[in-house]
């Protein structure tokens, strides 16, 4: 039976992600995708291309009520952080009312994970491995970290992403610098990077972490753009996988980690498909399908046979001819979007 799946965030480097993976999925299917511009790169990887408001819109919920409702939507795979929390928070309206299944942990699950600060917490009232951190909000413990840890820090916003807004902090006159009552950032242990990054994707479902897959990467902008896995690679799954099951999301989970004393030391978690979903496919695991699969067609989802090599990751480009363009910011929607396909090599 086909089912019609809706990927938000169109434009979003995780719901483009996403959208490959889907398309090769190998069950009947039509892709819708939304997103509040008619110009995201995710609209030409569906068959069916919407413009819904952005989440911030006291509308969003509203409008994507109407899309579930008119296209008969089965389930809808979320592209953008910002969508978590609503969607963690009517996930089982949808389910109630449309038959729809939202793909999203709970809201305790996404606030944990939406804040390093809570993720420290969590780990740590856990008795996981976790880096020491406080808020650059109050001076005395500002004052608690430099003299447990020394130098360097890093302060980086609570809800960032994408090491956006990272600062080392080498020496007390910068501590102080940041202090501010009002302050955003969590100010946490230096995770010495000799043993590398690593990035772990695991889903969970029905509590127990059915498939993982880590890999260590290199990262630029703040994004994995090369990726690895070797003989050594799984070696941190035994640690990963009670965390995953601890934090008991729905679905998928990433994990982000360096080692500190022979042990991963996470510092960031996402309570979603990652950035680095579409190159775990390249290794072995279709998590889009997987967990599809799972929740439309009740499949057990096994750990998969993985391979051992590198991705590398590059640009490829689209060409779309603007009378497609102005039909979607016209309508607000564009069925059978087709676009003009560039890869690596400039072939067709």
């Amino acid at each position: 039976m086909e089912k019609n799946i809706l990927v938000t965030g169109a434009g979003a480097l995780l719901g483009q992600g996403i959208l490959r993976l889907l398309n090769i999925a190998d069950f009947p299917k039509k892709i819708y995708t939304a997103d509040p511009d008619p110009r995201s790169t995710g609209h030409w990887l569906g068959d069916f291309a919407i413009t819904i408001p952005k989440v911030s819109d006291a509308n969003y919920i509203d409008a994507l009520k109407k899309v579930v409702a008119a296209y008969k939507i089965d389930a809808i795979l979320v592209g953008t952080d910002v969508e978590l929390p609503i969607l963690a928070q009517y996930k089982k309206e949808f389910q109630e009312y449309f038959n729809c299944n939202v793909i999203v942990s709970s809201e305790e699950v996404i606030e944990i994970a939406n804040d390093k600060f809570l993720t420290a917490e969590f780990l740590e009232q856990n008795n996981f491995p976790f880096p020491f951190s406080v808020m650059a909000d109050s001076k005395a413990k500002l004052s608690e970290i430099e003299e447990k840890l020394g130098f360097p820090l890093f302060a980086k916003p609570f809800d960032g992403a994408r090491s956006l807004g990272i600062k080392k902090i080498h020496d007390h006159a910068e501590l102080m610098e940041i202090y501010d009552p009002e302050s955003n950032l969590v100010v946490q242990q230096y995770l010495d990077e000799t043993e590398g990054e690593f990035t772990c994707g695991c889903l969970v479902l029905g509590g127990k972490c059915v498939a993982i897959v880590s890999l260590k990467r290199d990262l630029r902008d703040g994004n994995t753009y090369r990726a690895y896995r070797d003989e050594h690679t799984s070696k941190y799954d035994e640690f990963i996988i009670p965390i995953a099951e601890k934090l008991n999301p729905d679905g998928p989970v990433n994990f982000q980690f360096r080692i500190a004393n022979g042990k991963p030391v996470i510092f960031e978690i996402n309570g979603r498909f990652s950035g680095t979903t579409p190159i775990r496919h390249f290794f072995g695991f279709n998590e889009v399908e997987a967990v599809l699969k799972f929740y439309l067609f009740d499949e057990k989802v096994e750990q998969p046979n993985l391979r051992k090599g590198i991705v590398m990751r590059t640009w490829s480009d689209l060409f779309i001819d603007e009378n497609q363009i102005e039909s979607l910011k016209e309508n607000n929607i564009l069925e059978d979007p087709r676009a003009e396909f560039f890869n690596f090599n400039l072939e067709k």
